[in-house]
């Protein structure tokens, strides 16, 4: 399973933070790290201390280069769009608010041809999203955070999709989805999950070093069962 460890908005507006992140999914197993680009006072003026600058993603991405573990972004704004063209990040991200909110947008991403992860919110007919070569599609129960009651997914087999955008409490929805077939897993990943803000809700819903190790190994035994069956 390729497990994408998404750092924002639970570090704090501290690049040293962030760093610290990165380092631990790397050494837990993640394939590749995530982050939200936005101004100060676009999802609200109490969360502009979680806007990240150009300076910032840029030693970010030299930081993960090091590590040799890809960094990308979902660029909410068109000049930070072009601030992923320019660091040549090697991914882009469609967030799911983003194809009712900022369409015009979602089409600019697109129009980069380059590798894109797309979440499709669960309660969205799939077919209403216009498909890309160059997409890797993810299905994504909007909520911060999933109880485990509320959780669903698609069947992987005969969708477009081939992952899911987890926000769910603990790691069962993941592991299920992962033993169900998905093959891509975007998760919120944090240091502490006592962590609680307002402006950060992401923490209970995310995964620790431990719990990201856990979901990378049980995921790898599932592939091999699952070889083992089919053979």
């Amino acid at each position: 399973m390729f497990i994408i460890s998404e750092i924002s908005p639970q570090f704090f507006g501290d690049t040293e933070v962030a760093e610290q992140m990165i380092l631990q999914s790397k050494m837990a197993g993640a394939n590749a790290i995530k982050v939200q680009l936005y101004t100060a006072t676009q999802f609200g003026a109490e969360r502009a201390y979680l806007e990240m600058s150009f300076e910032q993603l840029k030693r970010l991405k030299t930081f993960a280069d090091g590590l040799n573990i890809p960094l990308f972004a979902t660029p909410f704004t068109f000049d930070r769009l072009d601030w992923c063209m320019d660091l040549k990040l090697p991914y882009l991200k469609v967030a799911a608010r983003m194809h009712k909110e900022m369409p015009d947008l979602v089409q600019a991403i697109m129009d980069k041809n380059i590798p894109t992860f797309v979440s499709i919110p669960s309660d969205t007919d799939p077919s209403t999203i216009k498909q890309f070569d160059h997409a890797t599609y993810l299905y994504c129960v909007v909520k911060y955070p999933t109880r485990i009651d509320e959780f669903s997914m698609p069947d992987f087999s005969t969708s477009i999709f081939q992952g899911i955008s987890d926000h769910t409490l603990g790691n069962a929805g993941a592991l299920y989805a992962s033993a169900h077939g998905a093959t891509y897993l975007e998760k919120h990943f944090t240091l502490r999950k006592s962590y609680q803000y307002v402006t950060e809700k992401a923490h209970l819903g995310s995964m620790d070093a431990a719990d990201l190790a856990q979901i990378k190994q049980t995921a790898r035994e599932f592939e091999i069962i699952r070889k083992t069956i089919n053979a």
